[in-house]
Protein backbone atom coordinates (compact mmCIF):
# COMPACT_ATOMS: atom_id res chain seq x y z
CA UNK A 1 0.00 0.00 0.00
CA UNK A 2 1.12 3.52 -0.80
CA UNK A 3 0.87 5.35 2.10
CA UNK A 4 1.09 9.07 0.38
CA UNK A 5 -1.58 11.16 -0.49
CA UNK A 6 -2.04 11.75 -3.91
CA UNK A 7 -2.61 15.52 -5.31
CA UNK A 8 -6.02 15.72 -4.81
CA UNK A 9 -5.95 14.37 -1.72
CA UNK A 10 -3.84 16.51 0.15
CA UNK A 11 -5.62 19.77 -1.32
CA UNK A 12 -9.08 18.34 0.02
CA UNK A 13 -7.27 17.79 3.32
CA UNK A 14 -5.49 21.29 3.13
CA UNK A 15 -8.75 23.30 2.46
CA UNK A 16 -10.74 21.44 5.10
CA UNK A 17 -7.91 22.45 7.53
CA UNK A 18 -8.64 25.97 6.11
CA UNK A 19 -12.12 25.82 6.69
CA UNK A 20 -11.32 24.21 10.07
CA UNK A 21 -9.61 27.49 11.58
CA UNK A 22 -11.25 30.10 9.69
CA UNK A 23 -14.89 28.98 9.91
CA UNK A 24 -15.77 26.27 12.64
CA UNK A 25 -13.15 27.41 15.59
CA UNK A 26 -14.16 30.91 15.92
CA UNK A 27 -17.79 29.69 16.43
CA UNK A 28 -17.33 27.09 19.12
CA UNK A 29 -18.92 28.12 21.77
CA UNK A 30 -22.10 28.44 19.68
CA UNK A 31 -24.05 25.38 20.61
CA UNK A 32 -26.59 24.06 18.42
CA UNK A 33 -27.28 22.96 14.65
CA UNK A 34 -25.65 25.41 12.20
CA UNK A 35 -27.76 24.84 8.97
CA UNK A 36 -25.32 27.28 6.96
CA UNK A 37 -22.53 25.28 8.17
CA UNK A 38 -23.78 22.11 6.75
CA UNK A 39 -24.53 24.45 3.19
CA UNK A 40 -21.26 25.97 3.06
CA UNK A 41 -19.03 22.69 3.59
CA UNK A 42 -21.46 21.10 0.65
CA UNK A 43 -20.22 24.09 -1.71
CA UNK A 44 -17.02 22.96 -0.52
CA UNK A 45 -17.38 19.88 -1.57
CA UNK A 46 -16.45 18.09 1.41
CA UNK A 47 -19.52 16.03 1.63
CA UNK A 48 -19.23 14.63 -2.38
CA UNK A 49 -15.98 12.80 -1.91
CA UNK A 50 -16.98 9.14 -2.72
CA UNK A 51 -19.53 10.15 -5.01
CA UNK A 52 -19.76 10.99 -9.35
CA UNK A 53 -19.85 14.73 -10.57
CA UNK A 54 -23.14 14.01 -11.68
CA UNK A 55 -24.36 14.01 -7.97
CA UNK A 56 -22.45 16.99 -6.80
CA UNK A 57 -19.48 14.60 -6.29
CA UNK A 58 -15.76 14.87 -6.85
CA UNK A 59 -15.18 11.05 -7.21
CA UNK A 60 -12.00 10.96 -5.35
CA UNK A 61 -13.18 8.07 -3.14
CA UNK A 62 -13.94 6.72 0.48
CA UNK A 63 -10.30 7.42 1.52
CA UNK A 64 -10.25 11.25 0.53
CA UNK A 65 -13.82 10.71 2.39
CA UNK A 66 -11.94 9.71 5.42
CA UNK A 67 -9.68 12.51 5.11
CA UNK A 68 -11.90 15.36 5.25
CA UNK A 69 -14.17 14.12 7.81
CA UNK A 70 -11.04 13.49 10.24
CA UNK A 71 -9.92 17.34 9.73
CA UNK A 72 -13.23 18.74 10.53
CA UNK A 73 -13.78 16.30 14.57
CA UNK A 74 -10.85 17.74 14.51
CA UNK A 75 -11.90 21.11 14.95
CA UNK A 76 -15.42 20.05 15.93
CA UNK A 77 -16.76 16.79 15.97
CA UNK A 78 -20.10 17.37 16.81
CA UNK A 79 -19.97 17.93 13.20
CA UNK A 80 -18.38 14.98 11.87
CA UNK A 81 -22.37 13.17 11.81
CA UNK A 82 -23.08 15.15 9.09
CA UNK A 83 -20.55 13.69 7.11
CA UNK A 84 -22.94 10.20 7.62
CA UNK A 85 -25.95 12.11 7.30
CA UNK A 86 -24.66 13.74 4.02
CA UNK A 87 -22.81 11.34 2.87
CA UNK A 88 -22.90 7.78 3.66
CA UNK A 89 -26.20 6.46 5.65
CA UNK A 90 -28.57 8.81 3.42
CA UNK A 91 -27.10 9.77 0.35
CA UNK A 92 -25.26 6.55 -0.64
CA UNK A 93 -27.44 4.46 0.62
CA UNK A 94 -30.06 6.02 -1.83
CA UNK A 95 -27.78 6.00 -5.09
CA UNK A 96 -26.49 2.71 -4.03
CA UNK A 97 -30.03 0.77 -3.37
CA UNK A 98 -32.47 3.64 -4.85
CA UNK A 99 -34.54 3.85 -8.16
CA UNK A 100 -33.45 6.47 -11.10
CA UNK A 101 -36.48 8.25 -9.46
CA UNK A 102 -34.85 8.87 -5.65
CA UNK A 103 -31.49 9.23 -6.78
CA UNK A 104 -32.75 12.54 -9.14
CA UNK A 105 -34.53 13.70 -6.31
CA UNK A 106 -32.10 13.08 -2.96
CA UNK A 107 -28.69 12.67 -4.02
CA UNK A 108 -27.73 15.67 -4.94
CA UNK A 109 -29.62 17.92 -2.59
CA UNK A 110 -28.00 15.94 -0.28
CA UNK A 111 -24.62 16.12 -1.11
CA UNK A 112 -24.81 19.96 -1.44
CA UNK A 113 -26.24 20.79 1.97
CA UNK A 114 -28.96 22.40 0.27
CA UNK A 115 -31.48 19.41 1.73
CA UNK A 116 -30.42 17.72 5.69
CA UNK A 117 -30.47 14.50 5.71
CA UNK A 118 -31.35 11.40 8.71
CA UNK A 119 -31.20 8.22 8.86
CA UNK A 120 -33.57 6.12 11.36
CA UNK A 121 -32.71 2.86 12.58
CA UNK A 122 -32.77 2.54 16.82
CA UNK A 123 -35.99 2.43 18.37
CA UNK A 124 -36.83 2.10 22.50
CA UNK A 125 -36.46 -1.81 22.30
CA UNK A 126 -34.10 -2.20 18.85
CA UNK A 127 -30.49 -0.95 18.84
CA UNK A 128 -28.14 -3.19 17.59
CA UNK A 129 -30.61 -5.79 17.60
CA UNK A 130 -32.18 -4.75 13.81
CA UNK A 131 -34.21 -7.50 13.46
CA UNK A 132 -35.76 -6.36 16.37
CA UNK A 133 -37.55 -3.26 14.53
CA UNK A 134 -40.84 -3.06 15.25
CA UNK A 135 -41.96 0.19 12.91
CA UNK A 136 -44.00 -0.96 10.21
CA UNK A 137 -43.70 -0.35 6.45
CA UNK A 138 -47.33 -1.58 4.74
CA UNK A 139 -47.88 -1.73 1.32
CA UNK A 140 -50.90 0.29 0.42
CA UNK A 141 -50.66 0.12 -3.60
CA UNK A 142 -50.50 3.34 -4.37
CA UNK A 143 -47.49 4.45 -1.36
CA UNK A 144 -46.00 2.76 0.91
CA UNK A 145 -47.26 3.52 4.92
CA UNK A 146 -44.80 3.70 7.93
CA UNK A 147 -45.89 3.72 11.28
CA UNK A 148 -43.68 3.36 14.56
CA UNK A 149 -40.87 5.30 16.72
CA UNK A 150 -37.15 6.11 16.62
CA UNK A 151 -34.76 7.11 19.26
CA UNK A 152 -31.52 8.92 19.33
CA UNK A 153 -31.85 9.82 15.35
CA UNK A 154 -28.94 12.11 14.61
CA UNK A 155 -30.65 15.60 13.03
CA UNK A 156 -33.54 13.68 13.19
CA UNK A 157 -35.29 17.63 14.27
CA UNK A 158 -33.84 19.61 11.16
CA UNK A 159 -33.76 16.72 8.60
CA UNK A 160 -35.64 17.34 5.53
CA UNK A 161 -35.08 13.80 3.82
CA UNK A 162 -34.93 10.72 6.14
CA UNK A 163 -33.96 7.06 5.32
CA UNK A 164 -36.27 4.95 7.45
CA UNK A 165 -35.99 1.21 8.10
CA UNK A 166 -39.35 -0.90 9.22
CA UNK A 167 -40.58 -4.08 9.03
CA UNK A 168 -43.14 -5.55 6.08
CA UNK A 169 -43.50 -8.45 8.79
CA UNK A 170 -42.06 -9.16 11.81
CA UNK A 171 -42.29 -12.53 11.98
CA UNK A 172 -39.58 -12.76 9.39
CA UNK A 173 -37.02 -10.83 11.79
CA UNK A 174 -34.55 -9.80 9.31
CA UNK A 175 -35.57 -11.12 6.04
CA UNK A 176 -38.81 -8.91 6.85
CA UNK A 177 -36.88 -5.57 7.35
CA UNK A 178 -37.44 -2.99 4.53
CA UNK A 179 -35.84 0.78 4.01
CA UNK A 180 -37.42 3.78 2.71
CA UNK A 181 -37.15 6.89 1.72
CA UNK A 182 -39.27 9.67 3.80
CA UNK A 183 -40.02 13.33 3.54
CA UNK A 184 -40.13 14.31 6.75
CA UNK A 185 -42.06 17.85 6.04
CA UNK A 186 -46.23 15.62 6.17
CA UNK A 187 -48.87 14.95 8.46
CA UNK A 188 -48.05 12.35 11.01
CA UNK A 189 -43.98 13.04 11.45
CA UNK A 190 -42.74 14.28 15.04
CA UNK A 191 -39.24 15.05 16.23
CA UNK A 192 -38.85 15.93 19.51
CA UNK A 193 -35.19 16.98 20.41
CA UNK A 194 -33.33 14.37 23.31
CA UNK A 195 -31.09 16.03 25.45
CA UNK A 196 -27.09 14.68 25.47
CA UNK A 197 -23.89 14.90 26.74
CA UNK A 198 -21.70 15.87 23.92
CA UNK A 199 -21.97 16.58 20.25
CA UNK A 200 -24.21 19.88 20.98
CA UNK A 201 -23.57 20.99 17.41
CA UNK A 202 -25.81 17.84 15.99
CA UNK A 203 -29.44 17.08 17.59
CA UNK A 204 -30.76 14.08 18.24
CA UNK A 205 -34.33 12.88 18.13
CA UNK A 206 -37.47 11.00 19.00
CA UNK A 207 -39.45 10.31 16.38
CA UNK A 208 -43.08 9.32 15.98
CA UNK A 209 -44.62 8.36 12.61
CA UNK A 210 -48.30 7.86 12.14
CA UNK A 211 -49.33 7.19 8.81
CA UNK A 212 -46.33 8.76 7.27
CA UNK A 213 -46.65 8.01 3.46
CA UNK A 214 -43.62 7.77 0.96
CA UNK A 215 -43.73 6.82 -2.72
CA UNK A 216 -43.36 3.09 -3.85
CA UNK A 217 -40.46 4.69 -5.87
CA UNK A 218 -38.73 5.49 -2.70
CA UNK A 219 -38.19 2.18 -1.27
CA UNK A 220 -34.18 0.77 -1.29
CA UNK A 221 -33.71 -2.05 -3.10
CA UNK A 222 -36.96 -4.58 -2.44
CA UNK A 223 -39.58 -5.49 0.68
CA UNK A 224 -37.62 -7.58 2.52
CA UNK A 225 -33.91 -6.12 1.56
CA UNK A 226 -33.67 -3.52 4.18
CA UNK A 227 -31.15 -5.33 6.21
CA UNK A 228 -28.90 -5.65 3.18
CA UNK A 229 -28.98 -2.35 2.79
CA UNK A 230 -28.65 -1.33 6.51
CA UNK A 231 -25.52 -3.33 6.89
CA UNK A 232 -23.55 -1.87 3.62
CA UNK A 233 -24.79 1.73 4.89
CA UNK A 234 -23.16 0.91 8.63
CA UNK A 235 -19.99 -0.27 7.03
CA UNK A 236 -19.67 2.92 4.70
CA UNK A 237 -20.91 5.00 8.03
CA UNK A 238 -18.09 3.71 10.04
CA UNK A 239 -15.74 5.01 7.63
CA UNK A 240 -16.79 8.66 8.92
CA UNK A 241 -17.11 7.56 12.62
CA UNK A 242 -13.95 6.12 12.66
CA UNK A 243 -11.87 8.69 10.95
CA UNK A 244 -13.95 11.12 13.36
CA UNK A 245 -12.32 9.64 16.21
CA UNK A 246 -9.22 10.17 15.03
CA UNK A 247 -9.65 13.46 14.57
CA UNK A 248 -10.89 13.89 17.83
CA UNK A 249 -8.39 12.18 19.61
CA UNK A 250 -5.77 14.28 16.92
CA UNK A 251 -7.89 17.60 18.76
CA UNK A 252 -7.09 15.64 22.16
CA UNK A 253 -3.15 15.28 21.26
CA UNK A 254 -3.01 18.90 19.97
CA UNK A 255 -4.54 20.79 23.06
CA UNK A 256 -2.28 18.57 25.29
CA UNK A 257 1.21 19.10 23.48
CA UNK A 258 -0.09 23.09 23.77
CA UNK A 259 -0.28 22.89 27.16
CA UNK A 260 2.46 20.81 28.31
CA UNK A 261 4.67 23.46 26.32
CA UNK A 262 3.32 26.08 28.31
CA UNK A 263 2.60 25.15 32.08
CA UNK A 264 5.12 25.49 34.65
CA UNK A 265 5.45 23.32 37.55
CA UNK A 266 8.31 23.12 40.30
CA UNK A 267 9.98 25.55 38.09
CA UNK A 268 10.16 23.81 35.03
CA UNK A 269 7.55 22.95 32.15
CA UNK A 270 5.50 19.96 32.92
CA UNK A 271 6.87 18.49 29.16
CA UNK A 272 10.25 17.99 30.78
CA UNK A 273 8.38 15.38 33.64
CA UNK A 274 8.86 11.55 32.79
CA UNK A 275 5.28 10.81 33.25
CA UNK A 276 3.55 13.55 30.81
CA UNK A 277 6.46 12.16 28.08
CA UNK A 278 4.69 8.77 28.88
CA UNK A 279 1.08 9.74 28.10
CA UNK A 280 2.04 12.07 25.43
CA UNK A 281 3.52 9.04 23.51
CA UNK A 282 0.88 6.99 24.60
CA UNK A 283 -1.76 9.29 22.86
CA UNK A 284 0.87 9.52 19.55
CA UNK A 285 0.90 5.75 19.43
CA UNK A 286 -2.55 4.89 19.34
CA UNK A 287 -3.89 7.79 17.26
CA UNK A 288 -1.08 6.70 14.56
CA UNK A 289 -2.54 3.35 14.42
CA UNK A 290 -6.29 4.38 14.72
CA UNK A 291 -5.43 6.43 11.48
CA UNK A 292 -3.60 3.39 9.47
CA UNK A 293 -6.31 1.33 10.84
CA UNK A 294 -9.28 3.77 9.46
CA UNK A 295 -7.25 4.32 6.40
CA UNK A 296 -6.85 1.16 5.53
CA UNK A 297 -10.49 0.42 5.81
CA UNK A 298 -11.21 3.27 3.20
CA UNK A 299 -8.64 2.41 1.28
CA UNK A 300 -9.98 -0.94 0.24
CA UNK A 301 -13.39 0.24 -0.20
CA UNK A 302 -11.72 2.59 -2.98
CA UNK A 303 -9.79 -0.95 -4.72
CA UNK A 304 -13.83 -2.60 -5.00
CA UNK A 305 -12.59 -5.03 -1.94
CA UNK A 306 -14.61 -6.10 0.83
CA UNK A 307 -13.93 -4.45 4.11
CA UNK A 308 -16.89 -5.37 6.43
CA UNK A 309 -13.65 -6.41 8.63
CA UNK A 310 -11.06 -3.85 8.80
CA UNK A 311 -13.76 -0.98 9.13
CA UNK A 312 -15.15 -2.92 12.15
CA UNK A 313 -11.46 -3.36 13.60
CA UNK A 314 -10.72 0.36 12.54
CA UNK A 315 -13.93 1.55 14.16
CA UNK A 316 -13.31 -0.60 17.35
CA UNK A 317 -9.72 0.54 17.60
CA UNK A 318 -10.54 4.08 16.89
CA UNK A 319 -13.28 4.28 19.11
CA UNK A 320 -11.23 3.01 22.21
CA UNK A 321 -8.10 5.68 21.03
CA UNK A 322 -10.11 8.59 21.21
CA UNK A 323 -11.48 7.75 24.61
CA UNK A 324 -8.28 7.31 25.97
CA UNK A 325 -6.88 9.99 24.60
CA UNK A 326 -9.42 12.18 26.02
CA UNK A 327 -8.91 10.54 29.73
CA UNK A 328 -5.18 11.12 28.95
CA UNK A 329 -5.49 14.97 27.84
CA UNK A 330 -7.60 15.96 30.96
CA UNK A 331 -4.87 14.00 33.07
CA UNK A 332 -2.40 16.08 31.58
CA UNK A 333 -4.62 19.70 31.80
CA UNK A 334 -5.17 18.63 35.28
CA UNK A 335 -7.63 21.14 36.87
CA UNK A 336 -8.21 23.24 33.66
CA UNK A 337 -9.09 20.24 32.24
CA UNK A 338 -12.19 19.90 34.15
CA UNK A 339 -13.05 23.69 33.66
CA UNK A 340 -15.31 25.28 31.14
CA UNK A 341 -12.64 27.90 30.26
CA UNK A 342 -11.21 25.49 27.61
CA UNK A 343 -12.07 22.87 25.24
CA UNK A 344 -10.46 20.13 26.85
CA UNK A 345 -13.80 18.88 28.69
CA UNK A 346 -15.65 19.18 25.50
CA UNK A 347 -13.58 16.35 23.93
CA UNK A 348 -14.18 14.41 27.08
CA UNK A 349 -17.89 14.35 26.79
CA UNK A 350 -18.04 13.94 22.95
CA UNK A 351 -15.30 11.21 22.76
CA UNK A 352 -18.01 8.57 24.40
CA UNK A 353 -19.83 8.79 21.79
CA UNK A 354 -17.40 6.99 19.29
CA UNK A 355 -17.75 3.97 21.54
CA UNK A 356 -21.68 4.06 20.84
CA UNK A 357 -22.66 5.17 17.50
CA UNK A 358 -23.03 2.89 14.15
CA UNK A 359 -21.98 0.11 16.15
CA UNK A 360 -20.98 -0.25 19.83
CA UNK A 361 -17.78 -1.38 20.46
CA UNK A 362 -19.54 -4.44 22.17
CA UNK A 363 -20.65 -5.96 19.00
CA UNK A 364 -17.34 -4.41 16.93
CA UNK A 365 -15.29 -7.23 19.47
CA UNK A 366 -18.50 -10.07 18.24
CA UNK A 367 -17.71 -9.21 14.75
CA UNK A 368 -14.30 -9.48 14.68
CA UNK A 369 -14.36 -12.19 17.44
CA UNK A 370 -16.73 -14.48 15.59
CA UNK A 371 -14.52 -13.91 12.17
CA UNK A 372 -11.05 -14.73 13.79
CA UNK A 373 -12.73 -17.79 15.35
CA UNK A 374 -14.30 -19.18 11.90
CA UNK A 375 -17.73 -18.70 13.62
CA UNK A 376 -18.93 -16.77 10.60
CA UNK A 377 -16.98 -14.49 8.24
CA UNK A 378 -17.08 -10.63 8.35
CA UNK A 379 -15.89 -10.35 4.34
CA UNK A 380 -18.01 -11.20 1.49
CA UNK A 381 -18.38 -10.55 -1.73
CA UNK A 382 -19.66 -7.05 -3.00
CA UNK A 383 -22.86 -7.04 -3.98
CA UNK A 384 -22.86 -3.31 -5.38
CA UNK A 385 -19.07 -1.15 -5.66
CA UNK A 386 -17.85 2.23 -5.70
CA UNK A 387 -16.38 1.51 -9.11
CA UNK A 388 -19.55 1.04 -10.66
CA UNK A 389 -21.71 3.95 -9.81
CA UNK A 390 -18.80 6.20 -11.66
CA UNK A 391 -20.66 4.13 -14.77
CA UNK A 392 -23.86 7.07 -13.55
CA UNK A 393 -22.39 9.82 -15.37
Amino acid sequence: MDFELNEEMKIMQETARRFAEREILPRMKEEGFKRDMVARMGELGFFGCAFPVRFGGSDLGFLAHSIVCEEVSRADSGLRSLFNLQSMTVPYAIMEWGTPEAREKYVTDLVLGKKIGCTCFSEPDAGSDLAAISTRIDDRGDYLEINGAKTWISNGTVADTAVVYGTCDRSLKHRGLCAVVVETGQAGWTARETAKLGDKSSPIAEIHMENVRAPKENLLGEMGQGFTVAMTALDRGRISVASGAVGLAQACLDASVTYANQRVQFGKLIREYQLVKGLVAEMVSQIEAARLLVRRAAWLNDQDRPFTREIAIAKYFAGEAVVRSAGIAMEVHGGMGYSLELQVEKYYRDSKLYQVGEGTANIMRLLIGDDALGIKKANRPRIHVPSSFRDLD
